[in-house]
Order: C-alpha cells, then structure tokens, then sequence
C-alpha cells in the first residue's frame, strides 16, 4: 500500500480532484497544440482562435480522462463511484464540446472569415440537428458522385454523415471509460517504486492513448471506403480499446490486491479494494 492510499477522500472530493487533474491536463495540451498551429502558420483573426481552442478541447478532453481516474488511484475511500461521477461529468462535458460549441464556434470562423461561400449554410450549423438535415437530403437526393468536401454536403456520403452523427455520443463513451482506465491503472501499479511507478503509468497511458487513436484512424479515416462501411460501426468500434484495456488492468489490479491482502493479514481487506 502507498503512502497516499492512507489518506481518506469522499466522494465529492475525489470528483474534484479528478475533474481537477484532467482539466489541467486538457489546458496544457490544448495550448501545446495552438503553439503549434501559430508556429506552423502565424497569428490569426479571433474568431479563429475560438474555434480552434473549442475543436481541440473538444478532441483532447478524453483521452485526458485518464489523468482524473489516475488522481483517484492514490486515495482510500469510494474511488470507483467518484471515477463513475468524475466520468459521467467529463462525458458530458466531451459531448457538448464536440456536438454544440465546437460547431458553433466553427460556423462563426465561416460565417466572419467568409470562407466557403454559402455552401456551408446548406443544410445549417453542423450540430446533430444540422446532420441530420444533411442526411435526409443526401438520402432522397444521392448524387452522382460523392464528395469528402465541405463545400458539397449535398455530396457527403450517408455513412459518413452517420459516422458524425454518433461521433459526439461515441467520443464522450470514451471519456466516461478512460476515467476509469486511468483509476485501475493507477491501481495496477500502486505498489511499484515511485520512479517505477511513474514510468509505469506514463507507459500505460501513452499506450492506451495511441492505441485507441490508431483505432479511430482506421475506422474513421477519410480513406475508408464508404460504400461498404457503416457509420455507426466506425464510430463505436474504437472503444473496443479502452474496453480491453480497462478488463486487463482491472485484472491485473485485482490480483495485486489479492496479493496484498494475504501478505497484509486481514485488516488490510478494505484498503486493498480499488
């Protein structure tokens, strides 16, 4: 047992602390990749600035979930129901960014930087109201030859309008379960050395993270051949990922615990719970 899982911590605390940890996490990567666009292509207007930081808020602040269920593991107390409100808010969180402000914020770059013409006000602000509008139209009216073009969303691909259609809903999933996998896998590797610890964790977390977006590119990539792919299962398919990840390291935590109870004697049955 560490020396942190001596210190009790409610349930609200515990939400707070990882709901804490995730945003400074989500701060610092969000940042790091606006730094970078600037780098790449310069200062530009306001408005893009909202969008960008939205949209990339929006992508981030799920896979740094796993960070708040990582702040959890160090504690004693009600961790998995404070992983579960801490995960049920990040959800949240993850799909109103991705399906309301990030579109939001998108149409305004267009709207005051003019770009796209009027094609983009086709079929309305790309919010799953807006698709849906566009999947009814590109339904009763299927073009000749689809387009991956913003400028023609009269010529997306069903599937593909499917795919945005529960990516909010599938992305906000992945927040909910990498809270978790973030809390096991702190669990996993509690009774490591810090220093082994430390690369331990960071390990698990760059695997798990770059697993599950590899998955998303080959499920979601712009080269699939949407013919013959549904959207519904592109968009789900990569929680198989954190999925598997969290049976291992909830495996692989539970025999720890397992084994520190019977080296610990009986007293030791609540604090080896994670």
């Amino acid at each position: 047992m560490s020396e942190e899982d001596t210190v009790p911590l409610g349930v609200r605390g515990g939400v707070r602390q990882a709901l804490k940890s995730t945003m400074a996490w989500t701060a610092a990567a969000t940042a790091l990749l606006l730094v970078q666009d600037v780098a790449r292509a310069g200062l530009r207007p306001f408005w893009w600035l909202i969008e960008a930081t939205s949209s990339s808020v929006a992508g981030v602040l799920a896979f740094a979930a796993v960070a708040g269920g990582l702040r959890l593991a160090g504690f004693r107390g009600r961790r998995l129901r404070a992983a579960a409100v801490a995960g049920l808010i990040l959800a949240v969180a993850t799909y109103v960014m991705s399906a309301l402000v990030a579109p939001l914020a998108e149409y305004a770059g267009f709207a005051w930087g003019n770009r796209y013409g009027k094609d983009i006000e086709m079929f309305g602000i790309q919010t799953p109201a807006g698709i849906l509008r566009n999947l009814e139209y590109v339904r009763e009216h299927p073009p000749a030859e689809y387009s991956l073009s913003v400028e023609h969303p009269d010529r997306a691909h069903p599937a593909r309008l499917v795919l945005f259609l529960h990516l909010p809903a599938a992305t906000a999933a992945v927040a909910f379960l990498n809270t978790f996998a973030g809390l096991l896998l702190g669990r996993a590797t509690g009774e490591a050395s810090p220093r082994t610890r430390r690369r331990m964790r960071w390990s698990g977390a760059l695997a798990g993270t770059l697993a599950l977006v590899v998955a998303m590119l080959l499920a979601q990539g712009p080269n699939r051949d949407w013919e013959t792919v549904s959207g519904v299962v592109a968009a789900w398919a990569p929680l198989l990922v954190p999925a598997v990840q969290i049976g291992l390291l909830a495996f692989v935590a539970r025999r720890r615990g397992g084994v520190a109870q019977r080296s610990a004697g009986p007293y030791q049955m609540e604090d080896g719970r994670f």
